[in-house]
């Protein structure tokens, strides 16, 4: 008998409008670029920076739960949008339309995936696995400005940055730095695991560290190479012979 994969498939096309949720941040800042980040790509970035750093956090980490906590915890937004507090929506609100979401998935997937758990879990920040997906989640905001910063001046004068990032743009023009800068000293300050947490998660203080610096050295390399400007440089060293049928 075959089986019933309609509720996969619906749960299926539910990702699929993540690849069309644009993330509100490059939006906000009038980012000028043909192609923006959808929430797909951000998904994707997540899972490659994980597996990037895996190899110098502590082995304990549950890879199976991170993943899981990657490809959900911003499965709402194919609901909600990506909604940011830039945008003049209040917490509570944000809270709100997002439990709504979570509400709707749940009740109709989680014969699919275990939705209840996985969104919960994260949203509670339970374990050390959904922290670590944060940190990460903070870091590829971050080294997403880094990027479209380098490839080209994001105008922190036009007219169209919305007005709620208005500390945000005279903090650059008073310190004379740019947006990518910005989100890099913004987003690595929020780096950390504290003392509390290290008790919570049942963590030392060493695992604690170790879990920290890599991720550090993974924003802060992405930084060095901002500012040396090598980090767009990659494609000058493909094989000539490969790259004959890429397409412009």
């Amino acid at each position: 008998m075959p089986i019933n994969f309609e509720d996969e498939v619906k749960l299926f096309m539910v990702f699929d409008i993540l690849g069309d949720t644009l993330r509100s941040g490059p939006l906000q800042w009038c980012v000028k670029r043909e192609r923006l980040e959808d929430v797909k790509n951000h998904i994707l970035d997540l899972i490659l920076i994980y597996k990037i750093i895996k190899k110098y956090l502590p082995d304990k980490l549950d890879s199976e739960k991170i993943i899981d906590y990657i490809i959900c915890h911003d499965l709402p937004e194919a609901i909600t949008g990506d909604i940011t507090k830039f945008q003049g929506v209040s917490q509570e609100e944000i809270d709100r339309v997002t439990q709504s979401a979570i509400d709707y998935l749940v009740s109709r997937f989680n014969g699919v995936m275990d939705l209840r758990s996985i969104l919960s879990r994260f949203e509670d920040k339970e374990d050390i696995e959904a922290k670590v997906v944060t940190l990460i989640d903070k870091v590829h905001s971050a080294t997403t400005f880094l990027k479209y910063q380098t490839e080209s001046e994001i105008d922190i004068d036009d007219p169209g940055i919305i007005p709620e990032l208005a500390p945000y743009v005279n903090m650059a023009k008073d310190q004379g730095i740019d947006v990518g800068d910005i989100f890099y000293n913004y987003h690595s300050k929020s780096l950390k695991i504290t003392d509390d947490e290290c008790i919570k998660y049942g963590i030392s203080f060493q695992e604690r560290d170790t879990i920290v610096n890599a991720v550090r050295g993974f924003i802060g390399e992405f930084y060095k190479q901002k500012l040396d400007k090598t980090l767009l440089d990659v494609s000058s060293t493909f094989p000539a012979e490969a790259i004959i049928y890429k397409r412009s």
